[in-house]
């Protein structure tokens, strides 16, 4: 029997092709999950559940930047400390305290939802994402000044589980505003270098 040989950049090509399409499904059954997790969170009968399988989809995220590294993407400072300390929020505020977690989780669930519909390829989500990402972290943050202002009204309850999740959403929120701003300076920058080259070009 004859073999043909193989190139390594063939082989390494094959490879990274196999990686792109693992990561490709990956998502697309991420996305449907999150989604399928939201109506879980929104029916009332489940949410012992619903609050447990949450969490755990947190772990998903926390593994994914290993999946995107593996892929050849690129890690930004958002994506990362997001991903990273999610599973530690979704324990302090869902597993061990819930008052009020429907919210910022049901927004979470939806807009991860979306996220990863984009990343699998579904290009009509993309346009509402930096929407449905600021909505869940300002919702997030109101819902724990809300318990907050309650627990200090009654004098009952913890204040640092609230307080802790709170100061999280909100450097999730900067740390995502940024990485917009930066994206939109980098998008602005490259089309003044394609009209410069435009402009050379008539000359």
């Amino acid at each position: 029997m004859v073999q043909i040989p193989i190139s390594s950049d063939l082989s390494r090509l094959s490879s990274l092709q196999a990686q792109i399409i693992r990561r490709a499904v990956d998502v697309q059954l991420y996305a449907i999950a999150s989604l399928i997790l939201l109506v879980l969170i929104l029916t009332p009968s489940l949410e012992s559940h619903a609050r447990g399988l949450y969490h755990a989809s947190k772990f998903y995220e926390y593994v994914d930047i290993f999946n995107v590294r593996a892929s050849g993407g690129v890690i930004d400072l958002h994506f990362g400390f997001h991903h990273l300390t999610t599973p530690y929020l979704t324990f302090i505020r869902v597993v061990q305290h819930s008052e009020g977690w429907k919210p910022f989780a049901a927004l979470n669930a939806f807009h991860h939802g979306l996220m990863y519909a984009y990343f699998g390829g579904v290009e009509f989500t993309r346009p509402v994402l930096p929407w449905t990402g600021a909505l869940q972290l300002v919702v997030g943050i109101l819902v724990e000044a809300w318990v907050v202002r309650e627990r200090l009204a009654s004098g009952q309850g913890p204040l640092w589980p609230n307080v802790a999740s709170g100061c999280i959403l909100s450097a999730y929120l900067v740390l995502s505003t940024r990485e917009l701003r930066l994206r939109a300076a980098q998008a602005k920058t490259e089309a003044e270098k394609r009209a410069a080259k435009e402009v050379v070009k008539e000359d």
